[in-house]
Parts: C-alpha cells; sequence; structure tokens
C-alpha cells in the first residue's frame, strides 16, 4: 500500500513537521482563542487542527465542514452534523433528545457496526436551530470547534447572508471557554470576514497564516515513505514534485502515489519518469477534468488554456493576455473573476493559479 495520503486528513505517523505550527495552535487553544486560519486548499490546514487536538490530552474536536454551503438551512445542517458525528457514542440518545424537535435518526454504521446518529434529509431546521446548535456546542468542556472554509458563508444569499454571520458571531461571542478556529482557503473573503470593519466578525479572531512545509523536513518525509516500499527517488525528481505543485503537500503526496504506482520495489525514481507518472494522474482525473470544461463559456476555456500555455499562474497582463486571444481585457477580466468563483482558479495579490494544478498540465498535454 502507497505510505503517501492526499484527499484525506492525515494524523499520528502519516503527519509530517509542523512542530512550531502546533506549538502556538496549542496555546491558541489552551487559551480559548479565536483563530483564523488561512492557507490554500490542500496545504494541510485541517490535518495541522486535527493533529493538534489529537495531540492535547483530554480534548475533542467538533468539525464543521462549510464547503459548498448555499442556503442558511444547510449551514444549520452542516453544525449539527458536526456535532453528532463528534459525539461520543454513549452521549448519542441523550443528544437525540436535546435535539428531539428535529427528529434525528438513530442509526447503525455497517461497517464498524456502531450507533450513528443524523438528520432525516426531509428534516427542515427551525430558523432558531443555529443558535440551539451553536449554544449546546458552548456547554461542551474542552471541546475545539473548528469552521473550516469558513468564507463559503459569502455564497449564502444576499438576504440571509448577512442575518446568518451576525447570528452566529453573536452567540460565539459568548462562549469565552470555547475556542474557535476557523480556517478558509480564499484570502480575500476571510479578509473580509475577519479585517473589514463593517463585518459582525471584524477583528474577533487571531489571523494566522499556514505556508507549505519546510522543504528539507518534507522531503526526507518523502524519501522514507518511498524507501518503506524498497525505492529510492533522485535529488532532481523532488525538486521538479515541489516545483509543478507550488509546494503544496497535498499535490506533492498525489503525485508521489502516482510514482508509487508506475514503479517496482528496488528502483531509482528519476527525473525521466515525472511524465509517466502525470499519465497516471490524468487517467484517474480525466472524467472530472471533462466535466469542469463542459461548464466553463468559450472565453473561460480561452483563459484557462493561456494559464496552462504560461506555467498553470500569471497575472493580468503580457503573454497571458496575448494567449487568450481575447482583444478586451475587461472581458478577460470577467472570465478569470468567473472562473475564481468557480473555484477552478484562484487569486493570490494579482496572481492567478489553478486550483488544481494538475488540470492545468491536462489542459497543455491536451493540447486544448
Amino acid at each position: 500500500m502507497p505510505p503517501f495520503k492526499s484527499g484525506m486528513v492525515v494524523v499520528g505517523n502519516d503527519f509530517c513537521g509542523r512542530k512550531r505550527e502546533i506549538g502556538s495552535l496549542k496555546e491558541h487553544i489552551s487559551g480559548c482563542d479565536r483563530v483564523c486560519l488561512i492557507g490554500e486548499r490542500r496545504i494541510g490546514k485541517t490535518s495541522l487542527v486535527y493533529e493538534t487536538v489529537r495531540r492535547m490530552r483530554g480534548y475533542s474536536l467538533i468539525f464543521i465542514d462549510l464547503l459548498g454551503v448555499r442556503t442558511s438551512d444547510r449551514v444549520s445542517r452542516r453544525i449539527l452534523n458536526g456535532i453528532f458525528r463528534s459525539s461520543k457514542k454513549s452521549m448519542l440518545t441523550k443528544l437525540a433528545g436535546h435535539f428531539a424537535a428535529l427528529r434525528p435518526v438513530l442509526g447503525l454504521d455497517p461497517s464498524t457496526n456502531t450507533p450513528t446518529l443524523s438528520l432525516s434529509p426531509a428534516t427542515a431546521p427551525a430558523p432558531e436551530t443555529l443558535e440551539d446548535a451553536i449554544q449546546y456546542v458552548g456547554q461542551q468542556k474542552k471541546t475545539v470547534v473548528f469552521f473550516d472554509e469558513f468564507q463559503a458563508l459569502y455564497n449564502l444569499p444576499a438576504e440571509t447572508q448577512e442575518s446568518v454571520i451576525a447570528r452566529l458571531r453573536s452567540q460565539i461571542q459568548l462562549q469565552a471557554e470555547t475556542p474557535y478556529i476557523f480556517a478558509g482557503s480564499l484570502r480575500s473573503e476571510m479578509d473580509r470576514l475577519f479585517f473589514n470593519h463593517s463585518s459582525p466578525f471584524y477583528k474577533s479572531a487571531l489571523r494566522v497564516e499556514l505556508g507549505p512545509l519546510r522543504r528539507e523536513e518534507f522531503e526526507e518525509f518523502l524519501r522514507n515513505g518511498f524507501a518503506s516500499g524498497k525505492r529510492s527517488i533522485e535529488d532532481e525528481l523532488l525538486s521538479l514534485l515541489f516545483k509543478r505543485c507550488h509546494d503544496v503537500p497535498g499535490d506533492i503526496q498525489r503525485l508521489c502515489k502516482c510514482l508509487w504506482a508506475e514503479s517496482q520495489p528496488g528502483e531509482r525514481l528519476t527525473a525521466g519518469m515525472l511524465n509517466k507518472a502525470l499519465q497516471h494522474l490524468f487517467c484517474d482525473e480525466e472524467r472530472a477534468y471533462t466535466i469542469l470544461l463542459e461548464n466553463v463559456s468559450r472565453q473561460q476555456l480561452e483563459c484557462l488554456c493561456a494559464l496552462a500555455e504560461v506555467g498553470g499562474s500569471a497575472s493580468m497582463g503580457g503573454e497571458f493576455l496575448r494567449l487568450t486571444g481575447i482583444p478586451n481585457n475587461s472581458s478577460v477580466q470577467r472570465a478569470l473573476n468567473s472562473l475564481v468563483k468557480k473555484g477552478i482558479l484562484f487569486r493570490i495579490g494579482k496572481l492567478y493559479r489553478f486550483t488544481d494544478p494538475f488540470f492545468g498540465e491536462w489542459i497543455r498535454a491536451r493540447g486544448l
């Protein structure tokens, strides 16, 4: 089995480094602080929080993922599901009683044979459910509340967005003994939530930026991973992995899994194997990437192709603009903004990049 993990939370022996970040986050949790944790997707935000709490004796974690929420009902449902999943099995009956008005369903997980609690898809949470759920969270001792992709609240309809954000803030501010971590991958929107004076969450959390792992530390981790399968990897290939993946740990491990699949025990992995690993990844992602292209406009496709051609990262200008073939700069800007909104691209300052760097590689390889 490949030792490399991607697209999932990693803890324990699968977790690499971050000693300084874990120490800092432990202090914030012990002090019941509010933390605004910002970093691009697959950089390791979720794993960092899980590993930190795992190392803190007596603490538990409530994980609430807001990615893709579009209605206030969905926000309430995500919070409740986070509470249900994190609760000890012995507490489920009591928990079902607390939220009896929502008619939660007690069930049994067939894979683990343990009891579960969930909301019926037909259940529509009442408006006050949001406050009730957050109040319940605040009553739990030594519990870390972790909201992931918190900026997704800005995807709510305009008529409810401000109200939901304000209601969350009004309850959370009363919970002085509950540490909260708000993670997000879109810097501009997270900054708007926590550092814009018009936001209810203005200056309510400490800003923590999570960057790439230290390269030397991660290189050793990767070498050890390959060595566990009697493989070795040359320095040039490691450097190429970091460059092609912009130092993002999740993407690097994703490509390492493909290198593992395309090699045998006793083999030394060289730079010449990178294209073979990419083709393996493209085969895995072909259908998903094709669906993405089916849902973009002609001008958006031209922007994606141009961005792929210049290496997957560019600002508005120069060679990138020329390659789009779009004469009107404002049309390019609108297309890029739409691609950011769809999550296909993301923006850091004036720079646009593929959210999934391999999507750009795939576009270029296909000669689109």
